[in-house]
């Protein structure tokens, strides 16, 4: 690491032939930056890297947009799967969570906030509008509650 900059944090995500770091660092002026890199291994000893620096005053707006982005993700994440063992999973899911990967309505809505302000736990929460609690906790940071 160069003498211009401090790390302050670092976290290390491996997934499978790629591997993320989250990098927040301290310029020699005391500015502090986010840096995202991605290195990828192609071949024996060859490596390709990617990097991305968010700076410090730019990291909200960062947040907000990557949050907004990863929830779509969530949201519509039968990207990945067939249709066939879509629909086969939430059948199976259904039976246990009723209300599982359905759409959100108003009322659901309300309750859940009641049920938030009212400090309920997850879990009560997932029992109470009958989805899973993976839904619950993408739900707290869709709506800032996280």
């Amino acid at each position: 690491m160069e003498k211009s900059q401090k790390e302050l944090f670092s976290e290390k995500i491996s997934a499978g032939s790629r591997t993320y770091f989250f990098d927040i660092k301290m310029s020699k002026q005391l500015d502090k930056y986010l840096v995202i890199s991605e290195s990828q291994k192609r071949e024996e000893g060859v490596f390709d890297h990617h990097r991305i620096m968010v700076f410090e005053e730019h990291l909200l707006d960062f947040y907000k947009g990557l949050r907004k982005a990863i929830s779509y993700f969530i949201e519509h994440d039968d990207l990945s799967k067939s249709e066939d063992k879509k629909a086969y999973s939430v059948d199976v899911i259904r039976t246990e969570y009723p209300k599982a990967y359905a759409k959100w309505t108003e009322e659901d809505d309300d309750l859940f906030r009641r049920l938030h302000k009212e400090g309920k736990s997850i879990n009560e929460i997932a029992q109470q509008l009958q989805r899973k609690e993976g839904a619950i906790r993408i739900r707290l940071i869709k709506k800032g509650l996280a």
